[in-house]
């Protein structure tokens, strides 16, 4: 399918990935649903909410590497995909040193947001045992800046990002069955993060053992390449823009709304976030070989793009409208017996699904950003995105509370994706952006036709065998409805489709 040198290979790697991600998924979905309920039921919701704060805070630190990571990507997908290992290595030799420097900047932001998150500003947990979480969350970030970052970018632009999420499967398991060990003998929140945080050294230390056998043609010592990397600033803004997307709700509706407000958010969320890490990591695995077409192969890049993208956007469009619609019942369900914050909301529901919708939509013209490496060019779109996330999502929350947090992002992403799609068309693939425009508005038009048929309440209070059963028979018609409308007005994918797997077929 992807075609050049090294076919068998690449393709072997991307089954591989597409394999492994989908158990992890799967595995880490199972999982990530019960500690949550566990600290519901054990230590109730408002200190549900303080931990979730805490997980939110330590989300933005990571923004003090998220631009030379995404810089390190680009550059090596250029290096890789000609087979230059010295100057992969020249890349890599910048980042580490890099690295190591922001690992010190991380090391004293660590100590200071303990001391006052612990000491400073009140909440449920006693000052010492938060300050030891603090600490206990922060250890393998430390440990990855220090020594593992470097390998792990390297290992997915390889195209070996089945080895990282086999790894992280094995984690989720033993770490979860800690954790609920734990909780059942001491119900101690301090050793529950420690069981997490010793695996997960052992888990990093592992990748960076493999990546030192892996690539021994790498050298970290030749002279970097600083140039390779001199849009981390830029590609700085960009991730800064998303993870005021992903993170500001939590931390405003903390400071303008309370904890408990924080934990309703943060169990719709989990459903939410499931799925969406669920997409990207199946759009990682393929990610490589993509990013390396791009630069070697643009002709077919652009045949194979088009295919992506009308599937990818019709697949997420179907799956966020059946979550719509079937959801609220199923947190109904896991909240059932919680009585300390009302977990039902309509509204909220719909506001997820929206949101949801955006932000994983603009992922393929995201993704031809990337590759292309226009970061300098596009930094103005995130710093908007920014500011008008923030600034209403401050109104809204004042007005609608905890659904206004989710309206002010709608509104930025809703400015981010038309801006991104003409970007992305117009100045990288040289074509008219109303090809992507009109598979957005297909799709959305099939979305509001069904909200208007069933609203996200619909199934509300339904028992778990006949929501199944519901389930089931709708979302078969509303695949149907997807597929048949967007063959109809983008036949050209659906031909392009068809001709690569039977020429696979004959091959």
């Amino acid at each position: 399918m992807f075609g050049g040198v090294g076919v068998a290979q690449k393709d072997s790697r991307l089954k591989n990935n597409l394999l492994s991600s989908l158990i992890y998924q799967v595995i880490l979905i199972s999982l990530s649903f019960l500690i949550p309920r566990l600290y519901l039921e054990n230590f109730g919701s408002e200190i549900n909410g303080v931990l979730n704060t805490i997980k939110q805070i330590f989300a933005y630190m990571v923004l003090l590497e998220a631009g030379v990571g995404l810089a390190t990507t680009q550059a090596l997908y250029k290096k890789l995909g000609q087979n230059d290992h010295r100057g992969a290595s020249s890349v890599l030799s910048a980042t580490h040193r890099y690295y190591v420097k922001t690992g010190i900047v991380y090391l004293a932001i660590v100590i200071i947001v303990a001391v006052v998150y612990s000491f400073v500003i009140p909440n449920v947990i006693n000052s010492t045992e938060l300050f030891f979480i603090v600490i206990l969350t922060a250890l393998p970030s430390l440990f990855s800046y220090f020594v593992q970052a470097k390998y792990r970018i390297l290992m997915e632009v390889d195209g070996r990002k089945y080895v990282i999420n086999n790894s992280e499967t094995i984690v989720q398991i033993l770490a979860n069955a800690g954790k609920v060990l734990v909780l059942f003998l001491t119900d101690s929140l301090v050793l529950i993060q420690l069981v997490y945080c010793l695996i997960s050294l052992v888990q990093l230390g592992f990748l960076y053992i493999y990546a030192k056998h892996r690539y021994k043609w790498l050298n970290l010592k030749v002279t970097p390449d600083y140039n390779s990397i001199s849009q981390k600033n830029s590609v700085l803004i960009h991730q800064i823009s998303g993870m005021v997307f992903n993170n500001t709700d939590v931390i405003l509706i903390s400071v303008m709304c309370d904890f408990k407000a924080v934990s309703v958010y943060a169990i719709y969320n989990i459903f939410f976030s499931q799925v969406q890490n669920f997409i990207s990591s199946v759009v990682s695995s393929f990610n490589f070989a993509l990013g390396q077409m791009f630069h070697s192969d643009k002709d077919k890049f652009c045949k194979i793009y088009n295919v992506y993208e009308t599937f990818y956007i019709m697949i997420t469009f179907v799956i966020y409208t059946v979550m719509a619609v079937f959801i609220l019942p199923l947190i109904q369900i896991y909240t059932g017996g919680i009585n300390d914050a009302n977990y039902t909301n309509s509204y909220l529901i719909f506001l997820f699904a929206l949101m949801n919708l955006l932000s994983n939509g603009k992922l393929p013209v995201n993704s031809i950003i990337e590759y292309s490496g226009d970061f300098a060019k596009t930094r103005s779109h995130a710093l908007w995105e920014m500011i008008i996330n923030i600034a209403c999502s401050v109104v809204a929350i004042y007005y609608l509370g905890i659904c206004g947090a989710i309206l002010g992002t709608v509104v930025a992403l809703l400015y981010r994706s038309v801006v991104m799609i003409s970007f992305s068309n117009k100045k990288i693939l040289g074509r008219s952006p109303w090809a992507t425009y009109k598979i957005w508005f297909v799709n959305g038009g099939i979305f509001t036709l069904v909200m208007l048929v069933f609203f996200v309440d619909s199934f509300a209070g339904v028992p778990f065998l006949k929501l199944v059963l519901n389930g089931i028979i709708h979302s078969v018609w509303i695949v149907a409805l997807y597929i048949f409308v967007n063959f109809i007005f983008n036949k050209s994918a659906f031909k392009t489709i068809f001709e690569l797997f039977r020429g696979k077929k004959k091959a």
